[in-house]
């Protein structure tokens, strides 16, 4: 999920995956059509991306200041379920993570740490996994984009090239190389796309069927066009069918940004853990808001719209065999918000500051002025582990109990035999993320 660049000017010399690689402008000529599958598997015809419902060898956390009891309360909900890896940036950080956890219960000796100095604190988006044509896990390596930060300078600084660029410039290209040092330090196979995106925007059902929200993978690859990004979604491992979504949710737009008058957000710009999820093969949850609250608040009301379209296009999808999926609708909570006021003086690396520089210049925001942010908060990001779904809870956060009850039950047709718990997400909901966002979810062997 997304984070505040850094204050420093970028690093020299070029990234191993700054750019796409040469020739990708030519699969325009080349693309599929819809649903198409390309004839070539250059990873072996049983190599396939795995899905978060499947059985798990371990899950995989981040640490960082400011996340400290978020870590500590997932790491103690998922341990009876599945082995845990910790990502630490350094020395001094695992002797505070190993107090941390030991404080809440976790069986420390039981975790696996593993130092990273590029360790992202949101590790879902560090890396996504797969099985290798002999089954064991693998990981899939997408070009790093800082969640599409050039995008969102251009976007920031409209009709301004210069600006534009020197914004792009700020960026951090470290973690491109986060998801290599994982697969090196595991001795796992790697499997390299010229795409950029996070693992919070890439849903499989594990069988060859991936769900891709157009708005977020274009906004990661410009210059690309939704057939030529669907041609490289065709060469990764297994994958044999793409079912495009128009948009997600309003609350998760790219970076801090409008969503609509004075509601704003920080967001990842359609991630698709935010929004719609697979709970097997062709079960399919939904974001669904309420028709209530779409009366009274502007930010439900473009959710009905964009979540309806989304449905729509579920309900006529098919999976590689052409069944019908099982579309079910997850209720969304309440909107949660709070009013914050803009200030030339911000630390924007803190999800309350915020500035009016942060905007575009047709906006017209000016320092001293207020909006209302809204949280990314969703149903839909929860985690499965094993034996266990660990949903976000927002009762605390004015969702009544009866709507708590009917996600509980919609869960429990998509789930069935498994175990809830519940983790108050609102503190990661504020920067885009999510309780799925802090995990990484490793398969077992097939």
């Amino acid at each position: 999920m997304p984070f505040a660049p850094p204050q420093t000017a970028a690093a020299t010399g070029p990234n191993r995956r700054r750019v796409l690689t040469a020739g990708a402008a030519a699969l325009l000529a080349n693309a599929p059509g819809a649903g198409q599958a390309l004839t070539d598997d250059p990873w072996g015809a049983a190599a396939r991306l795995s899905a978060d419902f499947e059985p798990l060898a371990a899950m995989w956390l981040g640490y960082d200041a400011g996340h400290e009891a978020f870590t500590a309360e997932l790491s103690a909900q998922l341990q009876p379920f599945v082995p845990l890896k910790l990502l630490v940036r350094d020395a001094g950080a695992e002797v505070a993570a190993r107090a941390l956890l030991g404080r809440r219960g976790v069986a420390v000796d039981r975790v696996q740490f593993v130092r990273e100095p590029q360790a992202l604190f949101f590790v879902r988006d560090a890396a996504v996994f797969a099985h290798d044509a002999s089954g064991r896990p693998s990981i899939v390596d997408f070009r790093w984009s800082h969640y599409g930060w050039a995008a969102w300078c251009r976007q920031r600084h409209a009709g301004r090239p210069t600006e534009a660029a020197r914004c792009a410039a700020v960026d951090d290209p470290a973690p491109d190389d986060l998801d290599r040092h994982l697969a090196d330090g595991q001795g796992l196979q790697r499997f390299a796309s010229p795409l950029a995106m996070e693992g919070g925007g890439v849903e499989v059902n594990g069988q060859g069927l991936l769900i891709a929200n157009q708005a977020l993978w274009v906004s990661r690859n410009p210059g690309l066009s939704r057939a030529a990004i669907e041609t490289e979604l065709l060469r990764l491992p297994g994958i044999r069918k793409v079912i495009w979504l128009p948009t997600g949710l309003a609350q998760d737009p790219l970076h801090r940004a409008t969503i609509v008058g004075r509601h704003v957000a920080w967001g990842t710009g359609g991630h698709t853990d935010e929004f719609v999820r697979f709970a097997d093969a062709r079960t399919v949850l939904l974001a669904w808001p309420e028709a209530a609250e779409a009366a009274r608040h502007p930010v439900t009301r473009l959710n009905v719209q964009r979540m309806q379209h989304n449905f729509e296009i579920l309900s006529r999808s098919t999976d590689l065999r052409g069944r019908r999926l099982r579309v079910l609708k997850l209720p969304l909570p309440r909107i949660i918000e709070r009013k914050v006021w803009l200030s030339g003086g911000a630390d924007t690396r803190f999800s309350a500051e915020w500035s009016a520089a942060s905007f575009p210049v047709a906006e017209r925001r000016r320092d001293g002025d207020w909006v209302m942010q809204v949280a990314s908060a969703s149903t839909l990001n929860f985690v499965v582990a094993n034996g266990v779904v660990l949903l976000p809870d927002y009762r605390a956060h004015g969702t009544p109990l009866a709507l708590h009850g009917q996600v509980q039950r919609v869960m429990a047709q998509a789930f069935d035999g498994r175990q809830f718990r519940f983790v108050d997400a609102v503190g990661a909901n504020w920067v885009g993320g999510g309780a799925h966002c802090a995990t990484l979810s490793e398969p077992a062997p097939a």
